[in-house]
């Protein structure tokens, strides 16, 4: 048996070996001389263009800040801007009016001299005024910017949005200068930037300001900003399939970088002779090892095939799938151990299947014994409220819908319960908040057999909740809750839909994506929606559960689909699967 395992064992095995790597090895040295080739010619190309086009760019930025810097300090020794305080002394509202209107006009007169648009605010402090290039700074209350001093300051929403800010002291008298310069105008240098795609990275708040161009480049930050170090430097990654050369240099006025992404594939031009050389040899070889594994195509690929169906069955879900053994030694082996590794996998499954259902009714009985604090708090303050004005019917209304909304949370000894006794908690709790708010009002249509049906508990109420808070909320104006039901012969339908201001694609895709996640996601987005469809999913099988649709401005629906053969098997989640 020993001697019949060692031919067997060489009979296959070496030989796809042996040819493999002789291969490989051929590959691998053609590729070694071909790529020296065109390291040399690339790192000559690159060394050129890009570091000097990065360069100058880095240069334009520190120009343009210096300038729009000196000369808003130039305008602050201006007579009229240091006059201007004897004007709000001693001067009459006309006079100060007059003087104001002509220091506004100077001031954008100045921001408009440069070839970056500019928003200078002065500030006097002792006579509690401000003057700015932007009106809406000047007929305003008094407020003295809080930024430091003689430093660049960057402030930048989560859209993109936001500026550059400079404050400083005025040379002669108690006077501030603040210059403003709007990210827009960084956007656009980028913009016209055609040679690559540009970016900027600021150092110091650590902060990305991209262009239209670089948005899509924004899930490479994590492998390019640890890179960005000295005052320039190049280097090369891949993302989304794409090879990229980085080059970047810093402004000498802040610490903001210029950094230039440039696909490699646009510097291949020059040397694709030698790329040619490489396919052909690369052919060559390819058919040599077609021709070597043709010989053992009988011999390797029936069984690879049946393996390989196996494993996509697996894969698929049917934890059941098992190999066919076949008489070739080393397939044998090989199915032998991928049944073993199928039938512990599927025992495994079982048993984590069970004790997460059972987490998820732990967890169930948890939540059903809490209420939220801030929704308690704003019942209580809406009674307390009526009290003082002794509408004595609202607080009678609102103690009887917040008893009743309790008295059903803390029944955590039942694990479901029907449609009808679903509803009538969601009833309640749209109750208090239409108290709360008259604009949001609630709508059931639920045909009267779907009634009694059993469903998890609290599977409404979340939905519901995620609509007010989510949809309609936010939008400031009135909005309605709607749930209706329907079924066919063969699923049952419970709809649950708010006008309210809906989600964008981006977000839905998000949402869909974590709902169907096994394991709890790193980003916590749409956690409500998710948990619903986890508990839906364990009770009544993978055919059922949550789906959700919607569109910006215009509401979103969330619609539970229930099997009816599952409705049966609701108590053995193993068997469904």
């Amino acid at each position: 048996m020993k001697e019949k395992y060692t031919i067997e064992k060489g009979s296959i095995f070496q030989k796809l070996a042996v040819g493999l790597i002789l291969m490989f090895v051929l590959i691998i040295l053609i590729f070694w001389w071909i790529y020296q080739l065109n390291v040399q010619e690339t790192q000559r190309e690159l060394q050129k263009n890009k570091l000097g086009e990065v360069r100058f760019m880095s240069s334009q930025l520190s120009n343009q800040f210096e300038q729009v810097l000196v000369n808003a300090l130039t305008l602050a020794e201006d007579q009229s801007v240091r006059g201007y305080t004897y004007v709000l002394r001693y001067g009459n509202d006309f006079a100060k009016y007059k003087a104001k209107l002509e220091l506004i006009e100077k001031l954008a007169l100045n921001s408009a001299s440069t070839s970056w648009n500019n928003t200078i605010i002065l500030y006097y402090p002792d006579e509690q005024d401000t003057v700015s290039s932007d009106p809406q700074f000047s007929f305003r209350p008094f407020a003295m910017s809080k930024e430091p001093l003689d430093r660049w300051m960057l402030h930048m929403n989560q859209d993109g949005t936001g500026y550059y800010s400079h404050l400083t002291k005025g040379h002669r008298g108690p006077m501030y200068i603040e210059i403003r310069i709007s990210l827009d105008v960084l956007q656009k240098m980028m913009s016209e930037y055609t040679s690559g795609t540009p970016m900027l990275y600021d150092a110091r708040f650590e902060r990305a300001i991209r262009g239209t161009g670089s948005a899509q480049l924004a899930g490479a930050d994590a492998e390019v900003l640890p890179h960005i170090r000295n005052e320039s430097g190049t280097f090369e990654i891949s993302f989304q399939h794409t090879n990229y050369f980085i080059s970047f240099m810093k402004a000498s006025i802040l610490d903001l970088y210029f950094i230039d992404y440039h696909p490699t594939d646009q510097l291949r031009q020059s040397i694709s002779s030698n790329n040619t050389w490489f396919v052909l040899a690369l052919v060559v070889m390819l058919l040599l090892s077609l021709f070597y594994i043709l010989a053992l195509r009988n011999q390797v690929q029936q069984p690879i095939i049946r393996l390989r169906k196996a494993i996509d069955r697996f894969d698929r879900g049917d934890y059941s799938s098992r190999v066919d053994e076949t008489q070739i030694f080393e397939f044998k082996i090989l199915g032998r151990s991928f049944n073993r590794m199928a039938e512990n996998t599927q025992t495994l499954i079982e048993q984590v299947l069970l004790g997460e259902l059972s987490v998820k009714e732990a967890r169930l009985k948890q939540y059903q014994a809490q209420i939220n604090p801030h929704f308690l708090y704003n019942c209580l303050n809406f009674i307390q409220s009526k009290s003082s004005i002794k509408d004595y019917e609202s607080v009678t209304a609102m103690t009887l819908e917040l008893a009743s909304y309790c008295r059903y949370i803390h029944r955590i000894e039942d694990q479901d319960s029907t449609l009808g006794e679903e509803l009538r908690f969601v009833n309640h709790y749209m109750s208090i908040i239409h108290m709360r708010k008259q604009s949001i009002t609630f709508e059931t249509d639920v045909p009267s057999p779907l009634l009694s049906i059993r469903i998890p508990r609290m599977i409404l109420q979340p939905l519901v909740e995620n609509g007010v808070k989510h949809g309609i909320e936010p939008s400031m104006a009135s909005g309605q809750i709607t749930i209706h039901a329907e079924q066919n012969q063969e699923d049952i339908r419970i709809f649950v839909q708010d006008n309210g201001v809906g989600m964008s694609a981006d977000r839905l895709a998000r949402i869909r994506a974590h709902m169907d996640e096994f394991t709890r996601p790193e980003e916590q987005i749409g956690t409500g929606i998710r948990n619903v469809n986890q508990r839906l999913k364990l009770t009544y099988g993978k055919r059922s559960g949550l789906s959700v649709d919607s569109s910006l401005y215009e509401g979103t629906r969330c619609i539970i689909t229930i099997h009816k053969e599952d409705i049966a098997d609701a108590s053995d989640p193993v068997s469904r699967r």
